[in-house]
């Protein structure tokens, strides 16, 4: 497990940014996955760039969507799929080799798990797969509670997901109960997982996070057990860091 604390926000997407290029430069024809959300979105600018600057080279890399809330699809302000189109997929100056995404508003749930399943299956493992990490520990739609061993799936959406979703749609309660997501499973055979977290609201769960023994009940700890984990934090969200923990550098 790696930790690097970064200045700011900006700090934090550059460093993924560089991690993303180089290992991916590295396995040119390797398949990429990061969320939809606010953790992300400096990446997804800077990947751009870096793509329109060739800096990287996507003609050979493929894409796989990390999960999306069920009842919600590509035109749907909030919703995943909504946010890796507008923010990187159609801001590319050259496209991913091949891409898959959900539809979230669909009605064939199932089959769309299917074909994730499928598309992890013949591009995969996972080269870089970013993630952020809910206020409960979720990892993805991994709520609180799932079992590890699952692969693509569905899942009801916990309290505490409940309770934050209409930050994502503008104010608006939407009747939403259930997520679809890539499994623990999936995530944890990556080859390189990196972790974003920004803000002081981030702080506590990240340090649980990164010292509590492995549960279920907080799925992120899950990743203490992934052989090339990279946390990347502001300084407000490694706040709660407790001195000593092995692992941290500066950048």
């Amino acid at each position: 497990m790696k930790i690097i604390i970064t200045k700011d926000y900006d700090s934090m997407s550059r460093k993924a940014a560089d991690l993303a290029e180089e290992l991916l430069n590295a396995e040119p024809e390797g398949l990429f996955s990061i969320p939809g959300g606010e953790s992300p979105a400096g990446l997804a600018k800077e990947f751009c760039l870096r793509v329109q600057e060739g800096r990287i080279d996507p003609t050979g890399l493929k894409f796989v969507q990390l999960d999306d809330w069920v009842g919600i699809g590509p035109d749907d302000e909030g919703s995943c799929s909504n946010f890796l189109r507008d923010h990187l997929l159609s801001q590319m100056s050259k496209p991913f080799a091949d891409v898959f995404t959900f539809n979230g508003a669909a009605g064939d749930i199932d089959a769309q798990l299917q074909a994730q399943d499928a598309f992890i299956r013949k591009y995969g493992p996972i080269t870089a797969q970013v993630l952020g990490i809910g206020m409960n520990g979720h990892l993805g739609f991994n709520e609180d509670g799932v079992d590890f061993s699952l692969r693509s799936h569905r899942i009801p959406l916990s309290g505490v997901t409940l309770g934050v979703q209409k930050k994502y749609f503008g104010g608006k309660d939407l009747p939403l109960t259930e997520g679809i997501t890539m499994g623990v499973a999936q995530i944890m055979e990556s080859k390189t997982v990196i972790v974003l977290a920004s803000g002081e609201k981030k702080a506590e769960i990240v340090a649980k996070a990164l010292t509590e023994p492995v549960s279920n009940q907080i799925p992120a700890t899950v990743l203490q057990n992934h052989a090339n984990c990279i946390y990347l934090l502001d300084e407000a969200a490694a706040s709660c860091l407790p001195d000593g923990l092995a692992g941290v550098e500066r950048a």
